[in-house]
């Protein structure tokens, strides 16, 4: 079986529980192992597993207090969906941590035609692996809020989307 490749953050919150867990830290200035578990509604072990692997790409970290708790916080700051459109970014983090993308970069990523139908077609190629996840969850949030059953299998990546117009 073949592995799917990426960023490697990207890679790792793309992983349900691991992005729970970044965004219950976020959301918080530190929370312990205890809190955290209970955000997030995993075993202890399961828990310590997966902030492991963020805490080795530089996302979180930990300290122990006098006792024995560990406290958890946000050590690298992504921008997640999730976040953006929650709030929990202040506005004047938001826009500068949003990707800019000049017009000349846009141009080379999408392209318009015109279908066999006489449909406006727009083509956006995805060209990165935090592009494709952010596709595929968008996907998956349009076919949930519209009521549709879509199951996109964990290991769909996504390479471009195409948007049909209404007829003229």
């Amino acid at each position: 079986m073949a592995r799917v490749r990426g960023d490697p953050i990207t890679t790792a919150l793309a992983h349900p529980t691991r992005r729970s867990a970044y965004i219950a830290l976020f959301g918080s200035e530190e929370m312990s192992t205890v809190q955290l578990q209970e955000a997030v509604g995993v075993d202890r072990y399961n828990l310590y597993h997966h902030l492991k692997k963020l805490a080795s790409l530089d996302l979180v970290e930990n300290h122990r207090d006098v006792g024995r708790a560990r406290w958890w916080r946000v050590l690298q700051k992504v921008n997640l969906p999730e976040l953006l459109n929650a709030e929990a970014i202040p506005a004047s983090q938001a826009a500068s941590a949003a990707p800019s993308a000049t017009p000349a970069q846009i141009a080379t990523t999408a392209s318009i035609a015109i279908d066999e139908e006489g449909r406006d077609l727009i083509v956006l190629d995805l060209e990165g692996s935090r592009d494709q996840v952010s596709a595929k969850q968008l996907i998956t949030r349009l076919s949930e809020e519209f009521g549709l059953t879509l199951d996109v299998p964990w290991n769909f990546i996504p390479e471009r989307l195409v948007l049909y117009a209404k007829k003229r």
